[in-house]
């Protein structure tokens, strides 16, 4: 499928906030919106951003309606969403093909992780692991996640190099990025919504588990195939993810990886850490295994 690449995003332009997932803590929510304003940018709320169903931000199908109805939208610049947790992948069998129709930039991370890789290989749009509302805005961004951000969804830094931490298979290679969230990617296989990593740069991160669980998830996308024609792997933070004893993450991919067939490396600055650097899913990025370094090296913006 050809890949869609969505208009810049425009200063001083509108910015859609939806709740496609977990449900949204108010007083964050207003931070972030007042810090998406401080940047001269104006914004609108999804209608039902305030519904709550335990712990998903309302019904299912009203959250995919909002959705869907955001990127038909033609006077919103960019669809960014308020927050994760848990949902975004119940939304998939209400959404249509009517969003294919209406690229847009759409940013988000963790649950989220769902939608941009749906997005990317379902309706052929350029999608952004981002920052978002109710959590990185709210807290607030470091200078360079902000400066990152924001030049890479105007068009304005259309090309960049960020220094990763670790080599664990050198070797050079240009691909397409896909993934996200470990845990959401390994919940879609078996589904009709499982990724193809088919020649594609494969990222990786997560919150919260222990290294038992990401070696068992780690496994469980090796034995179905999803690690075996990939043109390269970036590992981002893997957050509050400390076991006891020697057996941690970094040892972990070491054992994993370190006969892979493309290049490996550990530590890009991006999800759930203290910093979050955007990464845009479906256009060419550079990964230099032996110097360290992944760099962007066409617009994800048209």
């Amino acid at each position: 499928m050809a890949v869609y690449k969505p208009a810049p995003l425009r200063r001083g332009g509108r910015i859609g906030v939806v709740a496609p997932a977990g449900c949204v803590d108010d007083e964050l929510l207003l931070a972030g919106v007042q810090a998406l304003q401080q940047e001269g940018f104006q914004v609108e709320l999804a209608p039902a951003i305030y519904d709550r169903k335990g712990y998903l931000a309302g019904d299912d199908e009203k959250r995919a309606r909002d959705l869907e109805a955001f990127f038909c939208r033609p006077d919103l610049d960019a669809i960014f969403c308020a927050r994760g947790g848990f949902g975004s992948i119940q939304l998939l069998p209400h959404l249509t093909e009517r969003i294919r129709l209406h690229p847009k930039i759409f940013a988000g991370y963790s649950d989220v992780t769902i939608l941009l890789n749906w997005l990317l290989q379902n309706c052929g749009m350029v999608t952004f692991h981002a920052p978002m509302v109710a959590m990185d805005f709210a807290r607030g961004l470091t200078q360079r996640s902000r400066d990152h951000l924001w030049g890479t969804l105007t068009g304005e830094k259309w090309m960049w190099q960020i220094a990763v931490g670790e080599v664990i298979r050198s070797g050079k290679v240009q691909a397409e990025m896909l993934g996200g969230c470990l845990s959401m990617l390994v919940t879609t296989l078996g589904t009709p919504y499982e990724i193809d990593t088919t020649g594609k740069m494969l990222f990786l991160e997560d919150v919260g588990e222990k290294p038992y669980r990401v070696e068992r998830m780690l496994t469980h996308l090796k034995m179905a195939g999803k690690l075996e024609r990939l043109a390269g792997l970036v590992f981002g933070d893997f957050t509050q993810c400390d076991g006891e004893g020697p057996r941690d993450i970094r040892a972990i991919i070491g054992e994993l990886f370190h006969k892979a067939s493309y290049p490996v490396v550990m530590g890009m600055p991006a999800g759930h850490g203290q910093e979050n650097l955007v990464l845009p899913f479906g256009v060419k990025l550079a990964l230099d295994g032996n110097a360290g370094t992944l760099s962007l090296i066409e617009s994800p913006v048209a």
